[in-house]
C-alpha cells in the first residue's frame, strides 16, 4: 500500500464522518423545527379557543359585575333582591 492509497483511504475516511454528523445535525435541525411548529399550532389553538376568553368588542356583552341599575320599577329591586 503506498503514500497516495493511503491518503485517500484518509481522505475517504474523513469524508464520511463529515457526513454522518452532517446527517445527525439534519435530524436535529428537523427535530427542532417539528417541535416549534406543533408547538406553535398548540399555542395558536389554546389562544384562539380560550373558553375563557370575551370579546368585548361583541354586541351585547355585559361586562359589568355590579348587576341590574338601582330602580324601583325593577323587578329584582321591587320584590327584595335575592331574599
Amino acid at each position: 500500500m503506498n503514500a497516495t492509497k493511503q491518503i485517500q483511504i484518509a481522505i475517504a475516511w474523513a469524508d464520511l464522518i463529515i457526513v454522518r454528523v452532517a446527517q445527525v445535525l439534519a435530524v436535529l435541525l428537523l427535530a427542532a423545527l417539528l417541535l416549534a411548529l406543533v408547538w406553535g399550532v398548540r399555542t395558536y389553538i389554546e389562544s384562539r379557543y380560550d373558553p375563557y376568553l370575551i370579546d368585548y368588542e361583541r354586541p351585547g356583552v355585559d361586562i359589568t359585575s355590579e348587576g341590574p341599575e338601582d330602580d324601583a320599577t325593577d323587578a329584582w329591586f321591587g320584590t327584595g333582591g335575592d331574599e
